[in-house]
């Protein structure tokens, strides 16, 4: 069984963003087919699908607090321990906003860390499995809005309240486009879902 730390790093416009080591387990997440209603899992979890490698990470243990980008966003971010991939997923900060979020309604894919609106997602990742501790192969994903960049708001769904805030289930599905750090012009397409347990503030 994996192990389970956490750790913090400092958000690119100076927010402090928590950092939390998650698990991987061993089955895949399943492809949508196109031009169909997009399917995600709702166990929290993280998915990714390179041209080189694929994973699917469980997020059952995950447990994100969030940190304020702007008057409206809240951003969580988090570390996967086995596979050393590393998000970045913005959302509404209000409750009443997030409860009106428009399902399959698709957002900016933006650079590593640079979330500064609600239903983001950034990330980094090693270039394949064999690179995981090689810090110099590593994919960031690149800002971009288009019918391949996007991250698609999939479902919403409460699940909870606690003293300072509401917690939210937020699923989605996403496609960006991603280059390698040290070569820029080596571009790699990823695909992938996810559902996430978040927190908002209560209104």
């Amino acid at each position: 069984m994996t192990n389970f730390t956490s750790n913090s790093k400092f958000y690119k416009l100076f927010f402090c963003s928590l950092i939390i080591l998650f698990g991987s387990c061993s089955s895949d997440e399943g492809k949508d087919e196109s031009g169909t209603t997009p399917e995600v899992n709702e166990t929290l979890h993280l998915a990714f699908k390179t041209p080189d490698w694929e994973r699917y990470i469980n997020c059952d243990r995950l447990d994100l607090f969030p940190n304020a980008v702007n008057d409206t966003t809240y951003t969580v971010s988090a570390s996967s321990e086995s596979t050393r991939e590393t998000f970045y997923f913005s959302y509404p900060k209000d409750s009443s906003k997030i409860v009106k979020a428009k399902i399959l309604s698709k957002h900016k894919i933006m650079e590593y860390g640079s979330n500064n609106e609600p239903f983001q997602f950034s990330q980094k990742l090693p270039l394949d499995g064999n690179s995981i501790d090689d810090t110099t192969k590593r994919l960031v994903s690149s800002e971009g809005q288009s019918d391949t960049e996007y991250n698609q708001v999939v479902a919403v769904k409460y699940l909870k309240s606690e003293s300072n805030y509401a917690v939210f289930r937020v699923q989605c599905k996403y496609e960006m486009k991603t280059y390698l750090i040290n070569t820029p012009e080596t571009i790699k397409k990823i695909t992938g879902t996810f559902a996430f347990k978040v927190r908002v503030s209560k209104k």
